[in-house]
């Protein structure tokens, strides 16, 4: 693949040129080599970003909403038909198998058609039972500027759940990707810009989070901020937000607990929870992060775990036949390994996997062997903390009731799988575990049918659903007499 030229600040629907401007190289997780150079956007960059914005808003807003989802619509076929180019892009920018890249550009296209499907059926409320001449509704409008910044684990899919109900909504966006992936980002933006999107509407700025982020979250039009990132990133956003008011939607980290029953399908089980662990080399916010196991069957349920892990294929993601990926960074492989030696040091017993890939073809890039660590307490760091990477512990339990107690003792709440036969188990598991999601005999990924939200530190608002629509829009009051002549009993003067 050719290595793109230098980009600079998608603006007004054009790159800006890089005058000389400092730059940073994406480069590859698998050996380093280098996959496109990007301007480091500045303060400067930010608000004029915000600016343009919000000179757009309002002629977009007032285009209507039926008129903004056809350009959605087109923006899907025009992604579709550069499909290929996405993926195999976000492959060599964040490490991801080509298979699964394909799988994510699919579902960043479902974005741009599903949302759409609102344009015609958003609507407000008229308020019954008022006096006679006084009407009052209630009407969704734009928030206006909406600032995004999005994760590298995600790059596609993450953007465009964001732009699809933000641009539906009326309100106009700047997008900040992360860093390791703004190559995927720009090609979505050009997807928007050829599909008749108009100037200002949609802009980006890569760069530091350190610099950009803090631009575009004061910059007084900023109404919204969303975020996918770490709690740690959510905090922040929210101390930024603060004097501005900003609202702000978050969707944090996770430690996704996997309850195993003893009456599960264990082979089903276990293929199930080895995809939520490994899928993108565990490195996704939902991803299965711990598994309780009943204990009458967890030296089975362990031993296909096992053998599932230690046959999973590791390569460079354009490679055929590999099943996972390198981490995104050499530094985030290190943070890995080090979880793993901290658990070895706490009493976890490794199973399968523990080293980096350092060796022949591996040796240049951020590989980490699939890992299982069983003999895990609750009290361990490894089951508490957030992992993003692919390891998994395993723990036991001897009663449901407090397995699913374990589970909710827990910072996160976003996500939770449970594998069991009865009815019953399952329908008490999804309405006693305090998590955004429950998996019943099924993993993700989530869809946009779902409200995609977490509990405690997971986040703030959600995603999908007419609800995510509505996150991104402001529910105003309308009230008017109708009366003539008017009348009120209750201005002055005033009755003794």
């Amino acid at each position: 693949m050719p290595v793109p030229e230098v980009r600079g600040c998608f603006l007004n629907n054009e790159y800006v040129p890089p005058h000389g401007r400092s730059t940073f190289d994406v480069v590859d997780p698998a050996d380093g080599s280098r996959v496109g150079t990007v301007v480091r956007g500045t303060k400067e960059d930010a608000e004029a970003a915000m600016e343009s914005a919000a000179a757009a808003q309002p002629e977009w807003e007032r285009l209507g909403g039926a008129a903004r989802g056809k350009v959605l619509l087109r923006a899907a076929e025009r992604l579709r038909a550069r499909a290929d180019e996405l993926a195999r892009l976000m492959t060599r920018e964040m490490g991801k198998v080509l298979y699964e890249a394909r799988g994510e550009v699919a579902g960043a296209i479902d974005n741009l058609e599903y949302y759409p499907s609102f344009a015609r059926t958003l609507s407000g409320e008229d308020v019954a039972g008022l006096p006679h001449g006084q009407s009052m509704r209630l009407l969704w409008v734009a928030r206006g500027v909406v600032v995004a910044i999005t994760p590298w684990n995600f790059p596609a899919a993450t953007v465009t759940r964001k732009i699809a109900p933000a641009l539906l909504g009326g309100n106009t966006m700047v997008l900040k990707p992360s860093s390791n992936t703004p190559l995927c980002a720009f090609l979505i933006a050009e997807a928007l810009r050829d599909a008749g999107l108009p100037p200002g509407v949609l802009n980006v700025v890569p760069g530091p989070g350190g610099e950009v982020g803090p631009a575009l979250i004061g910059h007084p039009a900023c109404s919204t901020v969303t975020l996918t990132g770490s709690t740690a990133s959510g905090i922040e956003v929210l101390r930024l937000a603060a004097p501005t008011m900003a609202k702000c939607l978050m969707e944090l980290g996770g430690k996704a607990p996997v309850l195993v029953a003893e009456d599960a399908d264990l082979d089903w089980a276990a293929r199930a929870t080895v995809w939520a662990r490994f899928w993108n080399a565990g490195q996704s916010c939902i991803a299965a992060e711990k598994c309780y196991v009943d204990e009458s069957v967890a030296p089975r349920f362990l031993q296909k775990l096992a053998a599932l892990t230690k046959a999973l294929r590791v390569g460079p993601g354009l490679s055929p036949g590999v099943d996972v990926g390198p981490l995104f960074s050499v530094r985030a492989r290190d943070e890995v390994a080090e979880v793993v030696m901290n658990a070895e040091a706490q009493g976890g017993h490794l199973v399968v996997g523990g080293p980096a890939a350092r060796r022949g073809a591996l040796a240049k890039g951020a590989f980490y062997m699939p890992t299982l660590i069983d003999q895990v307490e609750d009290d361990h760091a490894i089951a508490r903390e957030e992992i993003f990477g692919p390891v998994l512990p395993a723990l036991t339990f001897s009663d449901w009731d407090d397995a699913i107690d374990r589970a909710n003792h827990n910072q996160y709440g976003l996500s939770s799988y449970v594998f069991t036969r009865d009815v019953d188990r399952a329908e008490q598991a999804a309405r006693d575990l305090k998590f955004g999601e429950t998996y019943v005999n099924r993993v993700g990924p989530e869809t946009p049918q779902g409200y995609h939200a977490g509990f405690r530190m997971s986040g703030l608002a959600g995603e999908g659903t007419v609800w995510g629509v509505r996150d991104y829009l402001q529910l105003k009051s309308v009230y008017v007499d109708w009366k003539r002549p008017h009348v009120a009993d209750y201005f002055p003067p005033y009755p003794d």
